[in-house]
Order: structure tokens, then sequence, then C-alpha cells
């Protein structure tokens, strides 16, 4: 009996590390997605804000520039979020656009200056993060300042 070889258990101490390692992914995985919608909801919450701004500085910038009058410009840099689909402009309001997991959002602003045609045309869809928009004072055809915006020259294309 000298030379038999000692009977190891190799195998029940690859079943013992394949059930810990399956119990640790089990307590892992809740943990992991529980934190995942955390931070969904907060970069939600956090481009909501952000959208809130962008449309704040831009109504804000119109007012300036209207007020200024005729031959004013102004450039404001804007931070566009990732989500956002679209930026738009009515009479008085500015309008942003996000896609949220709650469906499209519509964050607006109010602003009293008046705008040009092209700017009420304007739809800035092909953008996102650190955007300059220029905003000048022109006239329209009954000679009254209006503000026009533009994206497209102000800056990178």
């Amino acid at each position: 009996m000298a030379g038999q070889a000692v009977k190891t258990h190799k195998g029940q101490a690859s079943i013992e590390m394949l059930s810990t390692v399956g119990i640790v992914l089990l307590l892992l995985l809740p943990l992991l997605m529980l934190l995942l919608v955390g931070a969904q909801v907060r970069f939600e919450s956090l481009s909501q804000i952000q959208a809130s701004s962008v449309a704040r500085i831009i109504a804000d910038s119109i007012n300036e520039v209207y007020l200024e009058g005729k031959g004013a410009t102004q450039v404001a840099l804007v931070n566009i979020p990732s989500n956002t689909k679209s930026i738009t402009f009515s009479q008085n309001e500015v309008i942003v656009s996000i896609e949220t997991s709650s469906g499209p959002t519509q964050i607006t602003y109010p602003f009293f200056g008046r705008v040009s045609e092209a700017t009420l045309d304007l739809n800035i869809t092909d953008r996102r993060g650190l955007m300059p928009i220029t905003f000048y004072v022109a006239e329209d055809e009954e000679k009254n300042a209006v503000v026009t915006v533009d994206y497209a020259n102000s800056g990178e294309s």
C-alpha cells in the first residue's frame, strides 16, 4: 500500500467553486441592475436641467440683443444634452425637445424680443455638446428690429 495514490477530491472542489461563483453572481446582478437604473434616472434629471439652461440662455440672449437694438450681436456658448431631439422657436418661446424614458419631453422658456422668420423656421437637430450660437439684430420688411439666431456660422461647423 505504500505505492498507492491518494484519492483527491478535485471534482468536489470544482463544484464548490462553481457554486460559490454562481451565488456571488446571483447577489451581484440585481445590485448592478439597481445601480444602472439609478444612473439612468440621474442622467435624465441632469439632461432636463441642462436643456432648461440651454432654453434660458437662448431666450435671455434674444432679449438682450433685441433691447440693444440694430447692429447688436452676441455669441452664447451652450451645452446641448446628448438626448436632445430638437431646438425650435415660436413667436415668444424657445422649445427644447429631449427624449426620456417616459417619452419626448419639451422644455420651454419665454422671451419678449421679436425674432426673424428665418429663426422661426430654424430647427437645430444636428448638434450635441458645446455649441456657439450667434444672435444679431436686423430689420424685417417693415423696418422693425428682429433678432436672427444663427448656429451654422458660429464657430465649429
